[in-house]
C-alpha cells in the first residue's frame, strides 16, 4: 500500500551560495532551497528550474540561449509550476495506487520527439541530465493518462447536444443580430417649419442626391456621418431608418429640442444598411463543444486536486506564509 503523504514545511530561504548556470552574456542564480515534501517526493526550488527547463526548450526552443529571456520565464512561472508539480505528486500517489504503468519505449518516443534525435546534445544545452529528463517525462506521461481518466474524459462526457443548444441560445442573448445603418440627418429650424421641411424632403427625394448642398443654408445644419446598429440607436431614430433604402430620405419628424424646448424637423438621409444575422447553431457547435469541454475540465480538475489534497492530508496554506509575494529566487547576474 502506497505511503500517505509526509510533508515537512521548511525554511524558504536558505543560508547557501546561490548556484549559477553560466551561457552567454549574464547568468542566472537561483537561490536553492526545499519547499514541500509531496507524498516522500522532495521538491526544492532546483527541481522546479529544471522543470520549467523543460517547458521553456519546449515552447521557446529559439530562445534558449536567452539568459534574460529565461530569467524574464523563470520569475513568472515557478510559483504555478511549483504548485502544478506539488498536484501532480499527488496524482502520482493516486496512480501508484492504482497501479498505473508507462512502458520505457512511451518515455523514449517522447523524448525523441520532445528533443529531436540528438538528445543528449539538446539536454546538454538545457543543463540537463538524461535521467532527470527521463524521470521528469515518465511523471508527466503518468499525470497525463491520470488527467485524461479522471479529467478530460469526464468532461468530455458531461457535455451533451442539449448543454450545446443551451450554450447556443445564451450565445444568441448575448450576440443578438442587429442591423447597421450609416446615416446622416438634415435639422431644420424656423418659422413655418412643417411646410419647410416637406418642401425640403421632397427636393432632396426628387434630386437623390447627399444632402452636403444644404449646408449652404444657414438655417439647415446637416450632421456627419453616422454607423450605429439597430442595438445602439434610439427608438425614434430606428423608427426613422428600418423603412427606408440606402440613397432615400424619410419623411420630416418633428421634435422637441432638448436646449431650448423648440421644435425642430429632422429628415434623415441613409447611406447604407447591412444585416448581420446570428452564425447558425452547425457554424458554432463544434466552438461551443470545445469550450463547453474546457470549461468542464476545469471545474473536473479541481474537484479531482481537491478530493486528492484531502485523501492524502495535504494543506497548501503553507505557501501563502511561506512564499512572501516579494520573494525573488532567481536573479540575473
Amino acid at each position: 500500500m502506497y505511503r500517505y503523504l509526509l510533508f515537512a514545511a521548511l525554511p524558504l530561504i536558505a543560508q547557501m551560495p546561490p548556484l549559477d548556470f553560466a551561457d552567454n552574456g549574464k547568468k542566472i542564480a537561483v537561490q536553492n532551497t526545499i519547499l514541500a515534501k509531496v507524498n516522500g517526493t522532495t521538491i526544492s526550488m532546483l527541481d522546479v528550474k529544471k522543470k520549467m527547463d523543460m517547458l521553456f526548450y519546449q515552447h521557446n526552443a529559439n530562445l534558449s540561449h536567452s539568459n534574460a529571456a529565461r530569467y524574464q520565464f523563470y520569475e513568472k512561472s515557478w510559483r504555478p509550476i511549483l504548485m502544478e508539480m506539488i498536484d501532480n505528486e499527488l496524482i502520482l500517489a493516486d496512480a501508484e495506487e492504482k497501479e498505473v504503468k508507462i512502458s520505457d519505449a512511451e518515455i523514449r518516443e517522447t523524448l525523441e520527439s520532445r528533443f529531436g534525435p540528438s538528445v543528449l546534445t539538446t539536454l546538454d544545452k538545457i543543463d540537463l541530465a538524461y535521467d532527470e529528463a527521463w524521470k521528469l517525462l515518465k511523471k508527466e506521461l503518468i499525470v497525463q493518462r491520470m488527467s485524461w481518466w479522471f479529467i478530460q474524459s469526464k468532461a468530455i462526457q458531461s457535455v451533451t447536444p442539449r448543454s450545446i443548444r443551451d450554450a447556443y441560445q445564451s450565445f444568441l442573448q448575448e450576440h443578438p443580430p442587429y442591423q447597421e445603418f450609416k446615416y446622416r440627418i438634415v435639422s431644420l429650424r424656423g418659422e413655418n417649419l412643417e411646410a419647410q421641411a416637406k418642401e425640403i424632403r421632397q427636393l432632396l427625394a426628387e434630386s437623390g442626391n447627399s444632402p452636403e448642398l444644404l449646408q449652404l443654408d444657414p438655417s439647415i445644419q446637416v450632421s456627419s456621418e453616422f454607423t450605429a446598429s439597430d442595438l445602439e440607436i434610439s427608438e425614434s431614430h430606428h423608427s426613422a431608418l428600418s423603412s427606408l433604402s440606402p440613397g432615400s430620405y424619410s419623411l420630416p419628424v418633428f421634435q422637441k429640442s432638448r436646449a431650448d424646448h423648440k421644435t425642430i424637423a429632422r429628415i434623415f438621409y441613409l447611406i447604407d444598411k447591412s444585416d448581420h444575422p446570428a452564425p447558425v447553431f452547425n457554424d458554432l457547435s463544434s466552438s461551443l463543444r470545445d469550450q463547453l469541454i474546457q470549461k468542464a475540465m476545469v471545474q473536473h480538475s479541481q474537484s479531482y486536486v481537491l478530493k486528492l489534497r484531502k485523501h492524502y492530508g495535504f494543506d497548501t496554506g503553507f505557501l501563502k506564509e511561506k512564499l512572501p509575494e516579494d520573494m525573488h529566487p532567481f536573479s540575473l547576474q
